[in-house]
């Protein structure tokens, strides 16, 4: 144990490479659906406009009929026979004016079936261009999804050999207490950068109120009354359902009892693969992997206010996103050396954990 804490990177950085890959290959697998139905809605758009064209042709044709035939009939009649129908002379020379007009009906009607023909054969063109571009997209998602195989067995494969390593590791008291301050260094670099945004856009200060003691491990965070996350303590929904098996402020099993580190946040069991969801309107801050949470990803929600997601199997968000409340930003995993598939799940306010149970509700 000596010998690998001295070592520069723990046991879990050997699980860096392939479950950062696997993150990758899920994201892009996702993308390569969501390609896939936009082609193929293009695709049955086409056909549709193909089907309303060739029903437009059809009725054309049947015009084109019935001109030509009205056209067969009256030039089959000769004066003679017009004059002892009782038909007058301007009556045969208004029909003879009439069959030429139809005549030029005719002709242009010939011509804008040719036009709506060409146009047939270049929209079946573009189909058939759509269907390679599907076809395309589709063995690329094949071959995608053989390497993300091969990378969760690559996987499996670490993990199995790191195992005995990894779990005592991550029982002990030093380990975990890295993890935690690992974690809140990058909080604070984070609020150290949006601080010095706030600083270029200073705001007049809002009243503060405690929020109601609980279990909390740390002394009260004060937090603003009127802030715009504020009012949504008590209506915001956990990321992820699932079952909660560690909660804010209770202790961390570790082999060493005493001194236990506590939970600052909570952990929830959920199925490997499920979608994890912002809890509310913000911009991603950090999207990376993380010693001790694997692939971690961070919300600012503005006002102090950030949301912390850890041990998923994938990121779909990147740093910079905008993301909307309930929107799917990473999958559920097992990664950073985590025992189980779930998802970490932090509040913070100015750096400081708050109770998420005492801001969202069970999904």
């Amino acid at each position: 144990m000596a010998r690998a804490e001295a070592s520069r990177a723990e046991a879990a950085d050997a699980l860096r490479e392939s479950e950062a890959a696997i993150s990758d290959a899920n994201r892009r697998q996702r993308e390569l659906t969501a390609e896939r139905r936009r082609v193929q809605e293009e695709i049955d758009a086409l056909a549709s406009r193909g089907q309303a064209i060739g029903a437009r042709r059809i009725e054309e044709e049947y015009g084109l009929s019935l001109v030509l035939r009205s056209q067969y009939v009256l030039a089959r009649q000769t004066p003679f026979q017009r004059l002892l129908d009782g038909a007058s002379p301007g009556e045969l020379q208004r029909e003879l004016v009439y069959l030429d007009r139809l005549a030029s009906g005719r002709s242009r009607t010939v011509g804008e079936l040719r036009a709506r023909g060409e146009e047939l054969a270049q929209l079946r063109s573009q189909s058939e261009g759509k269907q390679l571009e599907l076809a395309a997209l589709a063995e690329d998602e094949q071959r995608n999804r053989a390497a993300l195989q091969q990378q969760q067995s690559a996987r499996s494969g670490a993990l199995d050999r790191l195992a005995r390593q990894l779990a005592g590791q991550r029982r002990s008291l030093e380990a975990a207490q890295r993890d935690e301050k690992r974690l809140a260094s990058l909080v604070g670099e984070i609020e150290k950068l949006l601080a010095e945004q706030a600083r270029r856009r200073p705001r007049e200060p809002t009243p503060t109120r405690r929020p109601p003691q609980g279990s909390a491990p740390e002394a009260p965070v004060d937090v603003p009354a009127g802030s715009d996350f504020a009012r949504l303590q008590g209506r915001l929904v956990l990321p992820v359902r699932g079952e909660i098996v560690a909660r804010f402020g209770s202790p961390r099993r570790t082999e060493a009892q005493v001194d236990a580190p506590t939970w600052k946040g909570v952990f929830i069991r959920a199925a490997a693969g499920a979608d994890v969801h912002a809890v509310a309107a913000g911009q991603v801050v950090f999207a990376d992997w993380l010693r001790g949470f694997g692939n971690l990803l961070v919300i600012d929600h503005g006002e102090g206010f950030l949301s912390v997601y850890g041990n998923n199997e994938s990121l779909l968000a990147d740093v910079g996103a905008d993301v909307r409340a309930g929107d799917p930003v990473a999958t559920v995993g097992s990664t950073g050396g985590a025992t189980e598939a779930g998802l970490y799940f932090e509040l913070r306010f100015k750096g400081r954990p708050i109770d998420p149970l005492r801001w969202a509700r069970a999904r």
